[in-house]
Parts: structure tokens; C-alpha cells; sequence
């Protein structure tokens, strides 16, 4: 049974254009600047306006500003506070995974390309290496960390999934795809569920009590290209993956082997790019992914920008956009914080910050 799929144009989005300078402007001061984001394809036409992400959240009733996070980068930006400097690891030895410690937020675990997965702290100190590989063929590119059930899971180049408790004792290493796992997931709400993602166009969920082999999964999701991302809503009720080409999926639980709910969006793979990964507001049904602008994508318009695009995690709809005229990349990677009022964004070397402050208009 095919998916749902869900029109790739439904609704004007509005384009949040982050200000060149701090000053917050009003509406008629961003108006210029809206009409040079002006895109018109054959047959219709799409308007960037300047309207507010912010806003529509202020009308859901999101709490007041969380600005300790903001207050602090913008403390490390003008000199106030230096910055945490850990030693790195090399040339080709990025960093895959990043998860802070739920049990001490002055640690944090990374996996990496080295061929490790470990525990860190600040001050650039190893407080335990969870997995090592000992060879340079086989390195580790996901990470998840739970603090209900005090687990650790990775994956690896070669399709081995490994689960660890906190101690670093190993509970099983097994090979559960026939590829790169892209992505592991732990449910935040069913410590047990576990969804993995891979590069062999699957998508797979695990119940870590029964898991004897790669056969044992509970649902193997195949997907028509490989899979960056497999992601579990807040509630831990849906599922949002994210494949290497122009789709994003919305699964449901209890109904995991049901058709999803399909989004196209263009976000495809490039070599020397951070793979493109969508992800979740912490607080609402929302969905965040950057968009890097395909010409065989149907709905492709000359002179497309490369926005950050919010979707309705239940209709699909896009609504919203945010675009940084002075920071015009391909953005790769979204995360909120946990009150969902500030976003940070990965493009490249840079990291761009929009905070409810510095957006809400006047």
C-alpha cells in the first residue's frame, strides 16, 4: 500500500529574515528587504514576507524568554568568557555524535571517526572510552544516551549496533544492518524502543528486551533511498526520518507498519555536506530541516533560497521559513533548546542562533 503523500505546496509560508543589526525594526522597516526576497517560478509565484516564527508560538503560549543560553554565547562572543578549548582529535577525525551526560551536564559522550565512543567532561579529560574499534576501517557514526534506563547505544560503518549501560559494560554488539547505521534513537517515553536508521534504505525498531539478531526487529521500514535520520517525537508517538534525496516521513506509533505520512522536501546528499537531518521542537508538533535547493525537485523556483523550513508535524504544511541574508549556506543541522524558544543552526564552520528576543518583531 502506498504512502500518504502530502502535496509539496499547501500554504504561503512566511520567511523570518534575521536583521543585520541587533536593533530590533519594525514591519515597515523590514518591508525593502522582504520585496528583494521576491521568488517567482513559472506559473506562480511564492512571497518571502517578514512575518515572525516567534509569534505564531507566542500564540500557543510558549513560557517567557529562556535567555541564559543566549546571554551566555553572547558573553563568549564579546570576550567576557572564554571558551571551553578540548584537544581535537586530527585530520578526518570528525566527531559523528554528541549527547550531554543526563546524569552530570558537565560531561558530555561523544561518538567519532577515530573509532571511539566515550565519556568526556570539559576540561577535555577521557572519563571512559565505551567502544573502541583498534582498527581505522570501522568508526562509530551514532549516539543515544537514556537516563531513565541509564543506557548507551552506538553504531558503526559496518552496521553493528552496540548497547552499553552507563558503567560501560556491554550488553551486546550485533549487526543489524547491512550498512552504515546513519542514526540510533532511543524512545524518550519506552525506554526499551529503539529505531535505528541506515544507509541500506531501512529504518528499524527494536525491542532491546528481545533483541537476539537482525531478524529479531520489530518493524523494518524500507525507504527508496538511504536514510540519514530517524527521529521520536517528544511524546515519543511519531517518528520523523529523513532520507538522502527529498522526502520526510511521519510514522505512528502502534501503527509503525501503516503507510506514513509523507513530506517532500528537497535535502539531498552531498559528499563534502553534513548530512541534512530534520528534527522536532521540544515542545509542539513541529518539524525543523534545512533546505538545500534541488533544480529537479517539481516544486523548485529559479533563485531558491536555502532556509531553514518549518513544517506542521500533523497536516504537513509549511509554516514557516527563516532565512539569514548574511549567512546564506546549507543549513544541515537544527536543534532547540529544551524550552524551544532558541534555535540553533549548523551551517559549515558556523552556528547561527535565533532566539524568541532577537526575532519577535515590535
Amino acid at each position: 500500500m502506498a504512502p500518504r503523500k502530502r502535496p509539496e505546496t499547501q500554504k504561503t509560508p512566511e520567511v523570518v529574515v534575521r536583521p543585520k543589526s541587533r536593533r530590533s525594526r519594525s514591519p515597515r522597516e523590514l518591508e525593502p528587504e522582504a520585496k528583494k526576497l521576491c521568488v517567482k517560478g513559472p506559473g506562480s509565484s511564492r512571497r518571502f514576507d517578514s512575518g515572525c516564527l516567534w509569534a505564531g508560538l507566542a500564540s500557543l503560549q510558549v513560557p517567557p524568554s529562556y535567555t541564559s543560553i543566549v546571554r551566555a554565547l553572547h558573553h563568549h562572543k564579546l570576550g567576557k568568557a572564554a571558551w571551553p578549548s578540548l584537544q581535537q582529535i586530527g585530520a578526518g577525525g570528525s566527531v559523528t555524535g554528541l549527547k550531554f551526560n543526563p546524569l552530570d551536564t558537565n560531561q558530555f559522550f561523544t561518538s567519532s571517526m577515530e573509532g571511539t565512543t566515550r565519556l568526556q567532561d570539559f576540561k577535555g579529560n577521557t572519563l571512559r572510552v565505551f567502544t573502541s574499534s583498534d582498527t581505522c576501517n570501522i568508526w562509530f557514526c551514532s549516539l543515544d544516551v537514556s537516563a531513565r534506563s541509564r543506557m548507551v547505544v552506538t553504531g558503526d560503518n559496518v552496521g553493528h549496533v552496540i548497547l552499553l549501560n552507563m558503567d560501560g559494560r556491554e550488553l551486546w554488539n550485533l549487526r543489524m544492518h547491512k550498512k552504515k547505521v546513519t542514526h540510533v534513537a532511543l524512545n524518550p517515553c519506552c525506554d526499551w524502543l529503539l529505531a535505528t536508521a541506515s544507509v541500506d534504505q531501512t529504518v528499524k525498531l527494536w525491542d532491546l528486551r528481545q533483541v537476539k539478531g537482525k531478524s529479531s526487529c520489530l518493524h523494518s521500514l524500507l525507504h527508496s533511498h538511504p536514510v540519514n535520520a530517524a527521529c521520536f517525537s517528544p511524546d515519543g508517538a511519531q517518528l520523523l526520518t529523513t532520507d538522502q534525496k527529498s522526502e520526510l516521513r511521519v510514522y505512528s506509533a502502534s501503527q509503525w507498519d501503516c503507510p506514513p505520512s509523507l513530506i517532500p522536501h528537497p535535502h539531498r546528499h552531498f559528499q563534502h555536506l553534513t548530512p541534512i537531518k530534520a528534527t522536532w521542537h521540544p515542545r509542539y508538533n513541529l518539524i525543523v530541516v534545512g533546505r538545500y535547493p534541488d533544480p529537479n525537485f517539481k516544486s523548485c523556483t529559479p533563485h531558491e533560497l536555502r532556509t531553514i523550513d518549518v513544517f506542521d508535524g500533523s497536516s504537513g504544511k509549511m509554516m514557516y521559513q527563516l532565512y539569514d541574508p548574511e549567512s546564506s549556506g546549507i543549513i544541515s543541522l537544527n536543534e532547540f533548546n529544551p524550552m524551544g524558544d532558541t534555535l540553533a543552526s549548523l551551517m559549515g564552520y558556523h552556528i547561527l542562533i535565533w532566539s524568541q528576543e532577537a526575532g519577535m518583531r515590535k
